[in-house]
């Protein structure tokens, strides 16, 4: 009887052993499922944003608005006056005959700057057929030369029937000074370069 008692003790231990090496070896497992599901839904998310079209249409256009602050400059938010001859403030908005603009901050210029370039873009849309960074290549071409300069040009026709722009694109870079004389620059011919590396990234 005695015998019968520690063998069924004995039993139950082993018992309890046992289930409770089992579910650690479970819990054990499905912590490593769920590291690798963790992994692999990381991983995912981290294709998306290399792969998503719009979280690369998002950071091609900031890079865009950035590289406008940049060539514009800021002028300290005051009104200056543009290679062309225009009244200009900010990052090379030209005021108009019913606006009063006598100074800018940094937040209210980069506000301007968003509402010139997507009247830019949506001119472009409204002209051809074109996505991506070529969209955002061609809306600066617009922003800083103009909507009916790319409608006449050889560049817009070029443009449709998929034909190589480079050597075009790179004409573009002369304007006519307040002295009425047709000049070559230097700082338009690093943009129309910019823009054509922009167009190019086919993203």
């Amino acid at each position: 009887m005695e015998f019968n008692f520690k063998f069924i003790l004995f039993t139950k231990l082993f018992l309890i052993l046992n289930l409770g090496i089992i579910g650690f070896t479970n819990v054990g497992s499905l912590n490593e499922d769920n590291r690798l599901k963790g992994k692999k839904l990381r991983e995912l998310n981290e294709d998306n944003l290399t792969t998503n079209p719009l979280t690369e249409w998002n950071i091609n256009y900031e890079k865009t608005i950035q590289y406008i602050k940049e060539h514009e400059g800021f002028a300290g938010g005051k009104p200056y006056i543009c290679p062309g001859g225009y009244e200009t403030i900010g990052y090379g908005h030209v005021i108009l005959e019913n606006e009063n603009f006598t100074q800018l901050s940094l937040a209210q210029a980069d506000s301007l700057l968003r509402v010139d370039f997507n009247k830019a873009m949506a001119a472009v849309e409204r002209t051809i057929q074109i996505n991506g960074s070529k969209k955002l290549a061609i809306a600066h071409f617009v922003f800083t030369r103009g909507i009916g300069t790319f409608i006449k040009s050889p560049l817009k026709q070029m443009i449709e029937k998929g034909e190589d722009i480079d050597d075009e694109i790179v004409k573009w870079c002369y304007y006519t000074n307040v002295k009425g004389e047709r000049v070559r620059s230097q700082h338009a011919l690093n943009i129309r370069n910019w823009e054509l590396k922009l167009y190019k990234k086919n993203s």
